[in-house]
């Protein structure tokens, strides 16, 4: 799963591409949780829309909220845009987002990279 990270000045940029699984997306996201940028965060854009397949699942997104709420306990409040196009994706990011709900990171799906980063700013 390449993925690519670009710091901002108060977020980061990350463009998923090619074929992306479960395990890999956890993997980039407890990295991400050790780079010494994050706790000064306050938004990260995911950009999915060069993704070309994926094995996620529908049970997996409470997997990723669940850990996204434990991170939480030590970073604090964060928003976290969900840049997509492909149908096949809406179902999962709704999903994660509703789990996302009542934790401390605020979750949104956007369908263009302009209304993602006029809601993390």
């Amino acid at each position: 799963m390449p993925h690519t990270l670009i710091w901002e000045t108060d977020g980061l940029y990350r463009k998923f591409t090619g074929e992306i699984s479960t395990v890999e997306i956890l993997n980039s996201n407890f990295k991400l949780h050790e780079h010494p940028e994050f706790k000064n965060i306050k938004y990260i854009i995911n950009d999915f829309t060069e993704v070309t397949v994926h094995s996620v699942e529908d049970s997996h997104t409470s997997v990723f909220a669940n850990t996204d709420e434990i991170i939480a306990n030590t970073k604090g409040k964060l928003k976290i845009a969900i840049f997509i196009i492909q149908p096949n994706f809406i179902s999962l990011v709704e999903k994660y987002c509703e789990e996302m709900k009542h934790n401390r990171f605020d979750c949104r799906m956007f369908k263009n990279i302009e209304d993602a980063r006029e809601w993390v700013n």
